[in-house]
């Protein structure tokens, strides 16, 4: 199973039925994993910034805890989430951001070089101020804690919004779900 298959999969089990997104390169193993799940319908948004207020809307409509859902590309894609991020943050709405990013491999080794990778970004460090937490999943064997982390993060206390950010090795790479217990 695909890493991206195993994550949409984990985020339909917990009652999340849309996900609203803009399809973009570094994100596009998610959408197909979203596309291809029978109980999960994707929204087109026209911008990434719509399909971010689209989950708010979700949660908010939802009325029982099931956070929205949005997912985004790299650089501006991500980008272009950060006022509904922040107008999840601020109205306590749950939900959960999925961005993608550049394969690990081209990610910028140190602070003095702006980007290496195609529309490479720190949507962690933009985000951070306006979410209960932001990260980026750069191994495997992270991805069930980040998620399961984020599903309870989000939900707990004073509802509000995470970030997940994805390379796009990681959502590529196969796994055995028994591997992340």
């Amino acid at each position: 199973m695909k890493v991206s298959d195993y994550i949409i999969q984990r985020l339909a089990e917990e009652g999340i039925t849309h996900a609203f997104l803009v399809q973009g390169g570094a994100m596009n193993d998610l959408l197909y994993s979203v596309a291809d799940h029978p109980g999960m319908k994707y929204v087109c948004a026209g911008h990434e910034q719509g399909a971010g207020f689209m989950a708010e809307g979700y949660a908010k409509a939802k009325n029982d805890g099931t956070p929205g859902l949005a997912i985004a590309t790299s650089g501006p894609g991500g980008q272009n989430l950060l006022t509904a991020v922040a107008n999840c943050f601020y109205d306590s709405v749950p939900a959960i951001f999925l961005t993608g990013q550049v394969n690990t491999k081209f990610l910028s080794p140190n602070s003095q070089i702006r980007q290496v990778g195609f529309q490479e970004c720190d949507i962690v460090a933009m985000a951070k101020p306006v979410t209960k937490h932001a990260m980026m999943v750069r191994y495997v064997r992270d991805v069930r804690y980040a998620l399961e982390y984020a599903l309870w993060l989000c939900r707990e206390g004073r509802p509000g919004p995470v970030l997940l950010d994805l390379p796009i090795d990681v959502q590529k790479a196969e796994i055995a779900p028994a591997s992340l217990m």
